[in-house]
């Protein structure tokens, strides 16, 4: 090892730097790991201490009862650059990544040592990192390591950019457990099923490409590659179909043994095993007899029996020759696309939720036996409340802060739209006009929701509501008061168009009358183009709120914002939602 420069500490002013000075130079290291497969592996010095302050795990390996004696500790599960970079979180805090693959990898190395902030990053790293190229191998990462509501939006963008995911050239790379819930899904943006089939046969032709590329390059010393029967074993066969609707019949499996003679399957063949259960999701029976007979009917992934039995289907819903064994019997197309009106723009419904709209949002007609509330006095104005934010930037806590107030037209005001935080990020404010004003009374439980839909990808943070009007007797009240106000009490959730909450957030504080409430979710959501959600507040407590009739299309810093999409059922009392905090 090479001296070090004398003094060194005299120019590092903060612990990072002791840190980073330490990890590059190995100076008084006490360890070392050998780190990668072979035969890309290297040699990293570490401290152990340093290790053990920031991770159980090395906590257990350099201090528990049974204390790592190997050196150099191997770790051939981890690549050396994802070893480096957790490294260089536990000494100086940085995180670097710069790339979907390398945020994959670090997050792994995360888990296995219980670094919960860094796993946290790296996975707000893959949401902003998603795109229908790497969507599947998102989702294969978020289910190994349980992400759920990653692991929902990968599929979310699959079912709507499905075209793209099958067509990209990463596809034909997927685990083949991937490809089978792919084809299961229920809604799928494609033009039919050959589109899926057409996937499964480049996807197999790659399969028999690479096997064969491993059969004439084995490494020395190395045991002979897996083969495709290998492969089948390992896949789960019993994997459900989506729930198929209308005159769907219910999968008939040959009571007889597969296919055998001059049509059985030749033994060579054996790679259509291996994507045997996928092509049993495809829906055949909904093509026609001629598209069937032009495409899947001439691939070698179909024995000669297997073809004309599904041909059989197709034409009539009677046949009596059997379906091959577990294919799928569902005459109903993917669901795509859905719309409202002539002129309403057209947008993609996301996976099928087991939580629907109705059940989150109920009308409630509110009695009118109540005093109105008062007119006179200020204008609402704008009241930022920074609460939940755990995950950006250290926002956290409740608190609340005075913004200028620009008074609109009926006492409305309009805090400045641009307002930067201490999270590193921009609040902008899709302000909703209004159009005429009306008042609401809340007597226990009153809901209101708007969806909405955007032409660009923005991450959204919250929304903004109203305060109560002070009705007559509060107006007294508030007049003899050393502290005028109310306690609110409100619940806000962020929903997908089948009603999957994304995100949600409590906020309970006291706060003034005639006032704008920022009320930011629990965390930032990444919300994409052209597909549709749906914002939804309950306030709880008694009383009247502002409310009216909002502009339904506004354009914020060149994004623009279409409101009440879908059903007239869907934006319930939606004048109550005054703005959408956003930002890119």
């Amino acid at each position: 090892m090479a001296s070090e420069p004398c003094d060194w500490q005299l120019r590092c002013t903060e612990l990072k730097q002791r840190g980073a000075h330490l990890l590059q130079s190995g100076q008084w290291s006490d360890c070392s790991f050998l780190v990668g497969s072979e035969p890309h592996q290297t040699v990293v010095p570490a401290h152990k201490l340093i290790l053990a302050m920031a991770s159980p795990v090395f906590e257990a390996m350099f201090y528990g009862g049974m204390p790592e004696g190997n050196e150099p500790i191997p770790i051939l599960d981890v690549q050396p650059e994802a070893f480096k970079a957790l490294l260089e979180y536990i000494y100086t805090d940085n995180i670097n990544i710069s790339s979907f693959d390398k945020a994959c990898e670090l997050c792994y190395g995360a888990k296995k040592y219980m670094l919960p902030n860094l796993v946290k990053e790296c996975t707000r790293y893959l949401w902003s990192d998603l795109y229908p190229k790497n969507a599947c191998r998102a989702y294969e990462f978020a289910r190994l390591f349980e992400e759920n509501v990653l692991m929902e939006k990968c599929l979310q963008i699959i079912s709507t950019n499905t075209k793209e995911v099958l067509t990209d050239s990463s596809f034909e790379e997927i685990d083949l457990n991937t490809m089978i819930t792919v084809f299961s899904l229920e809604h799928l943006n494609v033009d039919s099923e050959l589109d899926l089939f057409e996937a499964a046969v480049r996807y197999a032709k790659a399969q028999d490409k690479r096997q064969a590329e491993r059969a004439l390059t084995p490494g020395p010393g190395s045991p002979k590659p897996a083969t495709s029967t290998e492969k089948v074993v390992n896949v789960d066969s019993s994997v459900d179909s989506s729930p198929e609707a209308g005159d769907a019949e219910p999968c008939r499996a040959e009571p007889e043994p597969g296919p055998s003679g001059p049509d059985a399957p030749p033994p060579e063949s054996r790679e259509k095993l291996t994507i045997r259960n996928a092509i049993e999701k495809i829906r055949f029976l909904t093509l026609s007899p001629q598209q069937f007979a032009e495409g899947p009917a001439r691939s070698p992934l179909l024995a000669e029996s297997e073809a004309f039995a599904v041909l059989m289907h197709i034409l009539s819903s009677r046949s009596d020759v059997p379906l091959p064994r577990g294919f799928s019997a569902c005459r109903v197309p993917r669901k795509q696309l859905i719309g409202s009106g002539p002129n309403m723009p057209t947008f993609t419904v996301d996976t099928p939720s087991p939580v629907m709209v109705d059940q989150v949002f109920a009308e409630r007609p509110p009695p009118p036996q109540y005093p109105r509330p008062r007119h006179e006095g200020p204008g609402l104005v704008g009241l930022s409340v920074l609460g939940g934010l755990g995950g950006l930037g250290g926002l956290g806590g409740l608190g609340a802060a005075r913004l200028p107030g620009v008074h609109a037209p009926g006492g409305l005001g309009a805090p400045d739209q641009l307002e930067r935080h201490s999270g590193d990020f921009t609040k902008i404010y899709c302000q909703r006009p209004m159009i005429q004003h009306t008042d609401c009374f809340n007597a226990s439980v009153l809901d209101c929701s708007v969806t909405f839909m955007v032409d660009k990808n923005i991450c959204l943070l919250g929304v903004q509501v109203p305060t109560q009007a002070p009705s007559e007797e509060s107006a007294m009240a508030v007049l003899g008061s050393q502290s005028p106000g109310y306690s609110e009490l409100l619940y806000a959730h962020l929903l997908d168009a089948d009603g999957a909450r994304l995100t949600y957030t409590h906020y309970t504080s006291r706060v003034p009358y005639r006032h704008l409430l920022d009320i930011m979710f629990n965390r930032p959501v990444y919300i994409q183009r052209n597909k549709v959600y749906k914002v939804g507040i309950v306030f709880n407590k008694v009383g009247w709120y502002p409310m009216g009739s909002c502009a339904q299309q506004v354009a914020a810093e060149s994004v623009f914002f279409n409101f009440g999409i879908g059903q007239s059922s869907d934006s319930v009392r939606d004048g109550l939602i005054r703005s959408i905090i956003f930002t890119y």
